[in-house]
């Protein structure tokens, strides 16, 4: 259909099986909610091709016209989305936070065509069922108190100084969730028998989130809010008082995608790096 424009915000790279999530950006004439025939095939080809598990909506408007009437076009917008994803076999339980934000979220300036065009969106992200179980609350197993050798993961912590940043690589969540992967069992336990056997060791547990572009933080899917970092910095401060730290010798904090690593997020790899959690030496 002329006149219709879809862009997708991601690399082909981002398409193989190892990826965790897929955003695409559908992109609407002025005053209108038809989906472009271009997105609609492209949309049930995604659906066809990956293990969907949940996808999040959010929709969008030029500022052309009243607050008013903006947020009922963003809402008609990704209500169109989401009914092309019921009709093509999405669950309506999985598609969650269908929101309209009317004209409040502006990508561009909204001074040209061009980039009124590109305020004028539904911006959809597919997240893909995970290949392995989440670790649930209180499932760290037992430190063996009797290990002599320092991994030098756990050096690293109890060599760090008042202020040291340290980022604990392999913590990691499935994305838009404040679960942990299976994966994350090691770190957990390095950080723990850190902390038990240095006593006076505290430390702020901090929680970063890739894949932000306006909003500050993630949106967490499972509590329905959007402070996706400060919720994983949270997981991981009740599972170390679930094992036994005391918790005054601990806090958190979420800062959202503020903290970057790697501004450019085309690779799953590159947004890994920036879906972390780090721990800040407070006191020894």
């Amino acid at each position: 259909m002329k006149g219709f424009i879809a862009t997708i915000f991601i690399t082909f790279t981002a398409f193989y099986v190892q990826a965790q999530e897929i955003s695409y950006t559908v992109l609407f004439a002025y005053n209108k909610y038809d989906i472009p025939d271009s997105c609609m095939l492209f949309i049930i080809k995604t659906i066809n091709a990956y293990p969907i598990e949940r996808v999040l909506l959010e929709g969008h408007c030029d500022n052309i016209g009243s607050k008013e009437y903006n947020y009922i076009l963003s809402d008609n917008r990704a209500s169109e989305v989401k009914k092309l994803l019921i009709q093509n076999g999405i669950p309506k339980e999985s598609i969650k936070k269908c929101i309209g934000f009317g004209k409040d979220k502006p990508i561009t300036l909204n001074e040209t065509e061009a980039e009124r065009q590109l305020n004028r969106r539904v911006v959809m992200t597919f997240y893909l069922k995970p290949e392995k179980p989440n670790i649930m609350k209180d499932t760290i197993r037992k430190i063996v108190a009797e290990k002599k050798i320092l991994k030098k993961e756990i050096s690293k912590i109890v060599d760090a100084q008042i202020g040291d940043q340290i980022v604990l690589e392999n913590i990691l969540f499935e994305p838009g969730r404040h679960f942990l992967k299976e994966e994350s069992m090691e770190d957990l336990e390095n950080l723990l028998f850190a902390m038990k056997e240095n006593p006076n060791l505290e430390v702020e547990i901090q929680g970063h989130v890739c894949c932000t572009t306006i909003e500050p933080d993630g949106f967490d899917w499972d509590a329905e809010t959007n402070n996706l970092s400060e919720m994983r910095a949270r997981q991981i401060y009740f599972l170390l008082i679930k094992n036994g730290i005391d918790k005054k010798r601990l806090r958190y904090k979420g800062y959202g995608g503020s903290r970057k690593i790697n501004l450019d997020e085309s690779t799953e790899a590159l947004r890994r790096i920036n879906r972390r959690v780090e721990i800040k030496i407070t006191h020894k």
